[in-house]
């Protein structure tokens, strides 16, 4: 009997062995499935340049984390100063486990105003 007894635990133990195998396989296709759409990218131009004294109105980013639209998450952070010649940027965030510690850039370059020949 003892012999029945380790061929059956045997059985049991590959069996148990395929199933995990197989279920590990199918989640693995399932979340390949879900998040075949997911992005986090920033919506229009990634690069603006503008002279001094003019304003940008920042478009944003989008993110899709599962499927699901989480882009009201999406925190902006900028120093722009659009009086001072320079490079800035614009940097965003979203609180998702798909997306943590990920971050975007927009930037934007302020360049002197160009003088033209006829205001001189």
């Amino acid at each position: 009997m003892a012999k029945r007894k380790s061929k059956k635990q045997g059985i049991g133990f590959i069996a148990a062995v395929l199933l995990l195998a197989v279920g590990g396989v199918a989640g693995f296709f399932t979340a390949k499935h879900i998040t075949r759409n997911d992005v986090f990218e920033i919506i229009g131009e990634q690069t603006i340049t503008l002279s001094v004294g003019e304003t940008y109105q920042d478009e944003g980013a989008k993110a899709i984390s599962f499927g699901k639209d989480i882009s009201s998450k999406i925190v902006s952070e900028t120093n722009v100063d659009y009086s001072t010649v320079g490079t800035y940027y614009i940097k965003y965030t979203v609180d998702d486990i798909r997306y943590r510690g990920i971050e975007r850039y927009r930037v934007i370059v302020v360049e002197a105003s160009e003088v033209s020949d006829e205001s001189i």
